[in-house]
């Protein structure tokens, strides 16, 4: 088996406690135009890698912890409403299928809960995860380490076919994704590639280089695609490390427009525009249809950002010392900020609906955060 060597981008090296060893820059004056206030907030224990992003789905937000807590929350008051200790050691992220909680182990196994928290499954697949498991049209797809895609039955975790491609000497963990839907299965990979695959059978429709790997060392060759990818218009819609942002035709995936951006994480969308931050900590807005540049806000360079999410009217993204800044989504100006302690924020906030999003820092302490125009 070809020996894969796992790294974490910046916001994983913050997310492993180095935030204390890099020059964070510091923040600019602001005079804030909305107060942003906690809602609720609770805490599953010390998260030693990041990647457990909690998931919002049908009403229900589910959180997990490294150390095998599984917890389903009211997200309009923070309550819980069932805890379970699994006793697993979580990895990867938590994942939706049609009917089902999806999450996998570092030993290898994806295993799944019914949203009542009653046990379903679990399917060794004798490797770990780069991303978490999803699932639609009675299928679960996952993503592992040695470059299979597999699917798997979402009525018993067995596995009906596998994909495999091959993988760079080095890729980013965590920062992978899949989008699923219509019979089809958009993959992120490493070495700048988009694959589209049926969800049947796993056949490949396409496969699509975003970015070529560029540089003479390994290091500097990495380009892997971050994220789920975006559907929508006909077109998906993507960004690399250390490559670019692309909008591909979702049919053929032929390149649509690109643009050099040295992202770090994937884009997320704005209505007519896609958003994502670079290494330096800008945050840009790109028009959807064509990749031009509308605004971008270079304030927070050297702060060492998290991935951004919207609500309706802002940008919302933490930073290396866990402060969250709320950015107007029109222009790209900061219009309120809060301190959450000195603890980094690594992982983009979820957003939860009526302006509130939650925010989870280094500590696993997450706050359900709303902001109010002051008026």
């Amino acid at each position: 088996m070809k020996k894969i060597r796992w790294l974490g981008i910046a916001l994983a090296a913050l997310g492993a406690g180095c935030a204390d060893k890099l020059p964070i820059a510091p923040m600019p004056p602001l005079k804030p135009t909305v107060a942003v206030e906690v809602d609720w907030n609770l805490s599953l224990g010390k998260t030693e890698e990041g990647f457990l992003v909690p998931l919002l789905h049908d009403h229900m937000l589910y959180v997990a912890g490294e150390k095998g807590e599984l917890r389903a929350v009211d997200p309009e008051n923070g309550k819980t409403l069932w805890d379970l200790q699994t006793g697993e050691s979580f990895a990867a992220g938590i994942g939706v299928g049609e009917h089902e909680i999806l999450l996998s182990n570092k030993k290898g196994e994806v295993l799944a809960w019914l949203p009542t928290g009653q046990f379903l499954w679990r399917t060794s697949i004798d490797s770990e995860l780069l991303a978490a498991p999803q699932g639609a049209d009675g299928m679960v797809v996952v993503r592992t380490a040695e470059g299979k895609v597999m699917g798997l039955s979402e009525a018993e975790g067995k596995v009906l076919w596998t994909q495999a491609r091959p993988m760079p000497a080095l890729v980013l963990r965590g920062v992978g994704g899949m989008t699923l839907g219509h019979g089809v299965a958009l993959v992120s990979m490493p070495g700048g590639k988009l694959m589209s695959l049926n969800l049947s059978d796993g056949a490949i429709q396409w496969e699509s280089l975003v970015s070529a790997p560029h540089g003479a060392t390994e290091l500097e060759r990495m380009n892997d695609v971050l994220g789920d990818p975006l559907v929508g218009d006909g077109m998906v819609c993507t960004a690399s490390y250390q490559g670019r942002a692309a909008c591909l035709d979702g049919e053929h995936g032929q390149l649509v427009w690109s643009r050099d951006v040295d992202a770090l994480g994937p884009v997320v969308e704005a209505g007519s525009q896609l958003v994502l931050t670079t290494a330096k900590s800008d945050v840009m807005a790109l028009d959807r249809s064509s990749g031009g540049v509308m605004w971008k806000m270079s304030d927070l360079e050297g702060r060492y950002l998290s991935p951004p999410t919207v609500t309706a009217s802002y940008v919302v993204l933490g930073d290396a010392e866990g402060v969250v800044h709320f950015i107007n989504r029109e222009n790209g100006t900061e219009v309120g900020r809060i301190a959450l302690g000195k603890d980094p924020i690594v992982q983009a906030p979820v957003y939860l609906g009526n302006e509130r999003v939650l925010v989870t820092n280094r500590t696993g302490k997450m706050f359900a955060l709303t902001a109010h125009a002051i008026h």
